[in-house]
């Protein structure tokens, strides 16, 4: 059973060792980021109006880490300029190396991204790397579609994709 829950202070121990790990730190920190300014970076979502952070629980075990967010607000927001209002921005990890690769990603953004439309998300955007071929077969497992592929001059070539409801 997958269920989510809101990320607490208590977690930043936990967020450093994963946001540590070889497998995170390949994807998460391209912009030469420490997991220390990761882990501030995911607790500032706390009570924050911009969107919020949630530890992954599986069978009642902390297995990864997901967010979303207000993309018209992120530092690369111009590349998801257009969107309708609402629409969520969505970034996630396993954090346990031992579990990927076994279809917990998909069933973990398909169960996320329900719950995001369900609640009035029009939309849900995510924007992998482009070599991460990895995240892209995950996301469109997930029900996301590629729409399009930009150069971020932040994060180098990103694929964006979206899921509508």
């Amino acid at each position: 059973m997958i269920s989510f829950r809101p990320l607490k202070e208590a977690d930043s121990g936990l967020l450093f060792i994963w946001m540590s790990s070889p497998h995170v730190r390949l994807w998460w920190h391209q912009d030469g980021s420490t997991p220390d300014e990761e882990v501030e970076e995911a607790l500032g979502l706390i009570g924050s109006s911009e969107g919020a952070a949630f530890i992954v629980e599986f069978n009642r075990k902390p297995v990864g880490y997901i967010q979303h967010y207000d993309p018209a607000l992120s530092d690369d927001g111009f590349y998801f300029a257009g969107q309708p209002k609402g629409a969520q921005g969505v970034d996630m990890f396993i954090g346990d190396v031992s579990l990927t690769g076994q279809g917990l990603g998909p069933q973990i953004l398909r169960q996320f991204g329900d719950m995001l439309l369900k609640g009035g998300a029009p939309k849900l955007l995510v924007d992998p790397d482009s070599d991460n071929e990895i995240a892209i077969r995950c996301y469109q497992k997930a029900g996301f579609d590629i729409y399009e592929q930009h150069d971020s001059p932040q994060w180098g070539r990103v694929t964006l994709m979206h899921r509508v409801k």
